[in-house]
């Protein structure tokens, strides 16, 4: 089973979701999944572990989580301290640029966390109380739904965003996570992410992880929750809608540059994958 897309309507007039305080034991949370919009956790209480794109991280009480757009993720929590949390979802297209003469970017922690794949922060507990304060508000302000009410979860959304990146730039590597996933599963992660252009076979996989093709299969489903097959497409077609964001290469060269070598299938995959044609996928882009 490939990763659920989680949708949402970059046309909507409200380009932001707000999950608050929501309890999640093992069999409520969604499987692997991603979405385009950028997400923020911030974890109130209960115990579990996230796999975050090739990473596991432990959850506990006082964590914040930055997961960029189009990154696959999936919590476990503790079957016996389930994991409170609250989820800020937006649209990049939501973040305004600054009208300042330096390189000021709200998104520079998310920038840097899809750069370096460190995604785990904790915080200070003044800080953690001002940014759960706005949390609140934005709460708050959109079940009220004024007219103006958008434009205040806006603002502090904004707000939370200069918090996070002047508190959590400090020490990237403050937060270390114990290794809950064999070092070769690891590696073979890494590698796939470096090598999405090459054939990527069960058995070529598991000849560079150095088991079998089943054990490699096996703990992989244990661990990551979706097949080998399906990890890698998934991996390839996020790759290709950055791409196509962020260069203006034509399509056949993108997806060739992705590991697709037929275009039937890649177009195929690629409307499966996120409902859209390439044409149509880059006219959205931020």
């Amino acid at each position: 089973m490939k990763p659920l897309l989680k949708q949402f309507n970059e046309q909507s007039h409200k380009p932001f979701s707000i999950v608050y305080k929501d309890t999640k034991n093992p069999l409520s949370e969604l499987p692997d999944h991603l979405h385009d919009w950028h997400e923020i956790v911030y974890v109130y209480s209960g115990k579990g572990i996230f796999f975050i794109d090739q990473s596991f991280h432990e959850m506990q009480a006082g964590d914040i989580f930055i997961i960029p757009g189009n990154t696959i993720h999936r919590a476990f929590p503790d079957q016996q301290y389930p994991i409170t949390s609250t989820a800020i979802f937006f649209s990049p297209l939501l973040i305004h640029s600054p009208l300042l003469k330096h390189s000021f970017t709200y998104l520079k922690l998310i920038d840097l966390c899809k750069k370096h794949k460190t995604y785990r922060y904790s915080l200070d507990l003044t800080v953690l109380q001002e940014i759960e304060e706005y949390i609140d508000k934005m709460k708050d302000e959109d079940h009220q739904a004024n007219h103006d009410s958008q434009e205040l979860i806006i603002h502090w959304l904004h707000i939370i965003l200069v918090y996070l990146n002047r508190n959590c730039l400090i020490d990237r590597e403050s937060v270390k996570n114990p290794q809950f996933e064999p070092e070769w599963i690891r590696t073979t992660l890494q590698y796939i992410d470096q090598h999405l252009n090459n054939k990527l076979e069960l058995d070529f996989l598991a000849n560079h992880a150095a088991v079998s093709p089943s054990h490699l299969s096996r703990v992989f489903k244990q661990l990551i929750g979706i097949s080998v097959t399906d990890y890698v497409t998934t991996k390839r077609i996020i790759k290709v809608k950055e791409l196509l964001w962020n260069t203006k290469d034509k399509v056949n060269v993108i997806a060739e540059q992705c590991g697709f070598q037929s275009m039937p299938y890649f177009y195929r995959t690629f409307k499966k994958h996120t409902g859209l044609t390439p044409k149509e996928y880059r006219k959205i882009a931020p």
